[in-house]
């Protein structure tokens, strides 16, 4: 019995082990973004103008990045972005656009940038003050 147990605990030591160093090789080899800027304010609009912003992103990892999706909360926002891989210290640039129509007051929009780096999701703010 004594024998059993002890190579019951033999296994689940020798398992989790493996389990860690496994772990941690999947997570190398990822490239990390880093946006200039999280923020943008528009300023004062009016009332159905259509505005864009360009945030400038770069990869800082040692290995390409790929922006997979932009999520947005409205059919407001937009964002055009490259699908091709961004290699190590190239910048590259996400515009978020913004139809204020429909929207009146001080509006702010929320743009979630989905990528296969470290950290996956980078989150954008824009506002605007519409008249």
């Amino acid at each position: 019995m004594k024998a059993g147990t002890f190579l019951l605990l033999v296994i689940l030591v020798f398992g989790c082990v493996g389990k860690k160093q496994k772990s941690s090789i999947t997570s190398e080899g990822k490239g990390r973004l880093r946006f200039v800027e999280l923020t943008y304010n528009f300023g004062e609009l009016k009332h159905g103008d259509i505005v864009g912003h360009r945030f400038a992103v770069i990869n800082e990892g040692a290995y390409p990045v790929v922006i997979q999706n932009v999520e947005h909360g409205c059919g407001c926002t937009d964002a055009m972005f490259q699908k091709k891989p961004i290699e190590p210290k190239d910048t590259v640039f996400v515009e978020v656009i913004f139809d204020t129509k429909g929207w009146t007051g001080r509006q702010v929009k929320q743009v979630v940038v989905m990528a296969n780096d470290s950290i996956q999701k980078h989150e954008l703010l824009v506002w605007a003050s519409i008249k």
